[in-house]
């Protein structure tokens, strides 16, 4: 008797739709149009997993779009969205997976050598200038302002005060605003659709040519492994860590007036903060994605790259350079399927036939 496999569990991709997000599917379908705000998440390598997802989107959905377009992230997260808002994405989205993808350190590299290789990567993809093209692409980097013992700058005494953060974490969430502001810096005129600011003090700070490489070097500065950023221009004073210590995966009620929030991810797997990841209860509000279209690669397509897993910044240790930087090109080459998974999805027939409620990732 033949077997019957269902559509959903053939692709490479899993859709997910909050309700006002779902009820517009279902109603009006989806066009690059609806999109008023994308979203990128922390992650580091997790990202490869992503990248022909963005090249379709730059070359595809971005052209199309006539209306400001607000865009979002920390670390990673910030860096492609700082691709996105460039006046050539594709080829700073290019520069920025090639010199990512190829990064080479010694056995035991010190967070000086990380540090200044995190600089050259930079310096790689970006260009003062592209502030200048942020008319209608408008980009928010967000950093995490260090407070208390997240001060510290020694990597071997930073680890004791972060371990005492992560348990006043474990303990309560609304802890972690005694150690961490977020701050958000943003291109003249953007303006984020989030309802109400949750228990974060939250600064918002113009971005300009004088803090923008400090502001995306300050959101990717992973505590331990890379020096944080001091006193950024025009920003409150203090050292600046990744931004994923406030918002890793986003847990805030970005709800635009009109349209949507479009959230490509790389994981089926919705965080508020970088210290919550082993917290299994610890998990967004739904409500706070209910505009919100998420696409993640499914699980089947996941476990079928090299290792069962996508890439993550633990390759660094488990893998020399030649073996993590073939595992992630694989990863990079798989991802094509992706793209052309999101695009069937797009113009088929009954696109919400696909779509899972998000509500399911947050019970």
């Amino acid at each position: 008797m033949a077997v019957t496999v269902s559509r959903r569990a053939m692709e490479p991709i899993e859709i997910f739709a909050g309700q006002q997000a779902y009820r517009h599917i279902a109603q009006s379908g989806i066009r690059p149009t609806d999109i008023r705000a994308i979203i990128g998440a922390s992650g580091g390598p997790k990202w490869f997993v992503l990248s022909h997802l963005d090249r379709y989107l730059m070359q595809n959905w971005l052209p199309a779009i006539p209306h400001q377009l607000e865009l979002i992230g920390s670390s990673i997260g910030a860096w492609r969205m700082a691709a996105y808002a460039s006046a050539a994405p594709m080829a700073a989205l290019e520069q920025l997976e090639s010199q990512y993808l190829n990064q080479r350190y010694s056995a035991r590299p010190s967070h000086q050598e990380i540090s200044q290789s995190i600089r050259q990567l930079l310096d790689s993809f970006i260009q003062p200038n592209d502030l200048d093209q942020h008319q209608l692409k408008k980009l928010h980097i967000v950093a995490a302002r260090c407070k208390g013992l997240s001060q510290l700058k020694q990597p071997s005494i930073q680890g004791l005060a972060f371990a005492a953060v992560a348990v006043g974490n474990l303990v309560s969430r609304r802890s972690l605003p005694r150690s961490f502001d977020r701050v958000i810096f943003q291109s003249p005129g953007g303006q984020l659709p989030v309802a109400q600011w949750d228990h974060f003090r939250t600064h918002q700070v113009p971005l300009n040519r004088a803090n923008y490489r400090d502001a995306l070097l300050a959101s990717g500065a992973i505590p331990i492994v890379i020096e944080g950023v001091r006193d950024p221009v025009g920003a409150p004073r203090g050292l600046y860590r990744d931004g994923g210590m406030v918002d890793y995966h986003f847990d805030l009620p970005f709800k635009p007036e009109q349209g949507l929030v479009l959230y490509p991810h790389f994981s089926p797997l919705l965080k508020p903060g970088w210290f919550d990841k082993p917290l299994p209860w610890r998990k967004v509000h739904a409500s706070n994605y209910s505009h919100t279209l998420m696409i993640s690669p499914s699980r089947e397509f996941v476990a079928s790259l090299p290792y069962g897993k996508i890439p993550d910044r633990r390759d660094f240790e488990r893998l020399d350079n030649d073996s993590r930087i073939r595992y992630w090109q694989t990863v990079v080459d798989r991802n094509q399927a992706i793209a052309e998974a999101f695009d069937r999805w797009v113009h088929s027939a009954n696109p919400l036939d696909q779509v899972i409620p998000i509500e399911t990732l947050t019970r």
